[in-house]
């Protein structure tokens, strides 16, 4: 069987297993995404996402909220959220007004229990950037998308760069863990300056898919 195959396998197995332990991998990955900063968001109805995020833009005084992905602006209504606001929405960005934006959002591709961090499988550089650049990143995220360890999260980032190289593209994957951070300066914990100084997960509800290729 070749290698792909074997590990499609291999994830679907890993998916089916987390099925049975939900309730649990979801309470851990809470438990310790907030634990390296970030705020996480359960939500039954994905169109309430877009008013949080309004209100998220409202309350910290930003202007511009900014993706990469038409079709997550539509699916969480941001539009209609926005509309009574004086925050702005760029569906279309480039490097030049992502250097503007007070939020990024983007969908992150898995969750993982052991360490709450996101994979984002984002390999067009406007994508990647509105993940890293903007003050807050706002990462989208479904329930059914989470696995328990940092190795059934790094056997789907194999299967991702391989899948790519087989089909001739580069691929970009980034593993967030928190928000920003660093030590460098004489040691003294200093947030949001390689990146967003704020990571906002909203755990959208399960697709019945998850993961899986």
């Amino acid at each position: 069987m070749p290698v792909l195959a074997q590990m499609e396998e291999r994830i679907r197995q890993t998916w089916e297993s987390s099925r049975h332990r939900h309730s649990s991998i979801l309470s851990r990955f809470v438990a310790q995404g907030e634990g390296v900063g970030a705020t996480i968001r359960e939500t039954a109805d994905p169109q309430s996402v877009g008013f949080s995020i309004a209100a998220l833009a409202m309350a910290k005084g930003i202007a511009s909220c900014q993706t990469a992905d038409p079709g997550l602006a539509k699916e969480v209504e941001l539009h209609r959220a926005l509309a009574e606001t004086n925050v702005g929405l760029v569906a279309d960005p480039n490097p030049d007004t992502i250097s503007h934006a007070g939020i990024g959002i983007t969908r992150a591709t898995l969750g993982v229990a052991e360490t709450g961090s996101i994979l984002v499988h984002l390999d067009e550089v406007d994508g990647r950037l509105l993940s890293m650049l903007p003050e807050i990143h706002v990462a989208l995220l479904p329930q059914d998308a989470l696995v328990d360890s940092l190795e059934e999260g790094l056997l789907l980032t194999r299967y991702l760069i391989l899948k790519s190289q087989a089909q001739g593209r580069p691929s970009y994957l980034s593993w967030v863990t928190g928000p920003s951070r660093t030590a460098d300066i004489e040691r003294v914990l200093t947030i949001g300056v390689h990146g967003p100084r704020e990571l906002h997960i909203f755990l959208l509800p399960p697709t019945g898919k998850g993961y899986l290729p």
